[in-house]
């Protein structure tokens, strides 16, 4: 027997076990994306390659006749199935719907038929002769039905190239070495079917090409994770993350990125692999010891780190081949500024509350204890001197309980506001407090947005602070600044030793005091965005001073 008829039925056989294997393991894989589509198109090359391969054991036979005519269905079939997979793996299997697939459909079942009814019409080839010198025992000429075949063969398997070299190219070549076995399982059978057809070569080398197939596309799935999870998979998941997502190699360079990680560094569209981690750093100020860390560390570790005025929390997790070597790292950043001040106000929140608390079970036991007592004696004498004392009580802790209710309602961020008069509001507020014979002037007709009820509050305060801290009658004036407003009077002042701390809880210079008035101007100031100070007026009495925080 010739040695090279003879090695080539061995290559041949050779393919129909390599290509079974990728086919039985790809459908063991089918419920990845792709995995399908891949044991179809094995499954058409195993048949190709077997009605391929018998010829040559049976010589000039009709048999002969039979198997070559079954070899063009078979090889429709693993264009087919080839050109699916490429759809899929590379992102475009939402076009694989029943009427796409009827369609790709038609040109094999056409086919098909045309092969099978050859004999009547001959357009696909003519069988002139049973030849015993011949490869496969016959002598056939390939006619228009035949090329037709061809041709568009070849389209779908430039149309899967093209797919598969853009997917390439937008992935940065992170997936090359899948990227290259597949070009391979393509390029290699498809130069050996052109020689066969279209140079004076008796042997249809495209299985032997083949056999480079099984051989690339079993190392893609065993070695490089061909079908683990499929780049279309990692694109699925990796880009819908909020979080931005860094992949870093064992050299501290960057190796892939998502569109959340291009828009935390600012670097667009432009390619960014292959760059060091610490250089993709460099804009940001002190990032020298960020940049240390994810390249350097070995185990699973989350922070929080901050960037230009932002808070993130950073997770770095080690990744190791199957050799269990460290391979690389991935990095995922999560912008927490928001969660963080939350927290924040949170425990503000609850601190003001235990503060609270505190003030409803200490505070007013004083006023209660007192007005239980003064009643208790009223009983005991009817002398109404007791009733005033217990209506002073009562008024005390009335205020108190406003106060508190004022805390509460201003411990958030989020008020109402609109336009209001500040002299308006100034004199509403003057009326809703025991003046005696203090006096307001209101020289300012400024206008700021502001919630009414809490500014009203805020000028209640601080009337009463006037009043209630100065023995004699004092002269209170509300006036304008550039950015804010003043609320000044002539009395004895607070001495500078005094103003520090003034805005805090407890802080009272008087017993029937609440100690909370102050903190709740500055609490109201705060949630409008001001801040409040005190300081001096000309005459030497005391000045608060509103004013815009920006």
């Amino acid at each position: 027997m010739d040695s090279a008829l003879l090695l080539y039925q061995g290559v041949l056989a050779a393919v129909c076990l390599a290509t079974g294997g990728v086919a039985v393991r790809a459908w063991r894989q089918r419920e990845e994306p792709g995995a399908t589509y891949l044991a179809v198109m094995n499954v058409g090359i195993v048949f190709w390659t077997l009605f391929t391969l018998l010829p040559t054991f049976l010589g000039a036979s009709p048999w002969s006749f039979v198997s070559l005519r079954l070899v063009i269905p078979f090889v429709t079939v693993g264009v087919f199935g080839l050109f699916a997979f490429t759809l899929e793996y590379t992102g475009r299997g939402e076009y694989l719907t029943r009427r796409a697939l009827a369609l790709l459909s038609v040109q094999p079942i056409l086919t098909t038929a045309l092969v099978l009814t050859n004999g009547y019409h001959e357009l696909m080839w003519t069988e002139t002769a049973l030849d015993p010198t011949a490869v496969y025992g016959v002598v056939r000429t390939f006619q228009v039905g035949f090329l037709v075949h061809t041709l568009y063969s070849y389209l779908l398997l430039i149309t899967a190239v093209y797919m598969i070299g853009l997917f390439a190219v937008r992935s940065d070549f992170l997936y090359q070495k899948q990227v290259v076995a597949f070009l391979v399982a393509i390029f290699v059978p498809w130069l050996g079917n052109v020689l066969y057809i279209f140079t004076p070569v008796q042997y249809d080398l495209s299985q032997v090409g083949f056999a480079v197939t099984g051989v690339a596309l079993g190392y893609a799935i065993t070695s490089v994770g061909f079908l683990d999870i499929t780049p279309v998979a990692r694109d699925r998941v990796v880009e819908t993350l909020q979080a931005a997502v860094f992949v870093i190699d064992t050299d501290g360079r960057l190796v892939d990125i998502n569109d959340q990680g291009r828009r935390l560094l600012g670097v667009g569209e432009r390619s960014v692999t292959g760059d060091p981690v610490a250089a993709l750093l460099d804009p940001f100020p002190d990032t020298e010891a960020l940049a240390e860390t994810i390249t350097s560390t070995r185990a699973d570790e989350t922070f929080e780190t901050t960037l230009e005025g932002r808070t993130f929390a950073v997770r770095i997790s080690p990744l190791y081949d199957q050799r269990d070597l460290l391979a690389g790292r991935v990095v995922l950043v999560n912008d927490v500024t928001e969660q963080v001040e939350q927290q924040r106000e949170l425990r503000q929140r609850n601190e003001q509350l235990d503060r609270f608390a505190s003030v409803v079970s200490h505070d007013l036991r004083n006023p209660l204890t007192v007005a239980s007592g003064k009643l208790e004696l009223f009983r005991q004498t009817r002398d109404d001197e007791f009733l005033a004392d217990v209506d002073d009580s009562l008024h005390r802790m009335e205020r108190l309980i406003s106060d508190v209710l004022t805390l509460t309602r201003t411990g958030g961020s989020d008020i109402d506001v609109a336009p209001v008069s500040v002299g308006a509001v100034a004199q509403a507020a003057w009326s809703n407090v025991d003046t005696g014979e203090s006096t307001l002037a209101v020289d300012s007709e400024l206008t700021l947005p502001a919630n009414r009820s809490l500014l009203m509050r805020l000028f209640e305060n601080l009337f009463r602070n006037s009043v209630e801290h100065n023995r004699d009658p004092v002269a209170v004036t509300v006036g304008g600044l550039p950015d804010g407003f003043f609320v000044e009077d002539d009395g004895v002042g607070i001495p500078e030793a005094d103003r520090t701390g003034l805005f805090e809880e407890g802080v009272s210079g008087t017993e029937t005091g609440t100690g909370l008035g102050l903190m709740i101007v500055d609490q109201v100031a705060t949630v409008h965005g001001w801040g409040a100070t005190v300081t001096a007026g000309e005459s030497g009495g005391a000045r608060f001073e509103i004013r815009s925080a920006s």
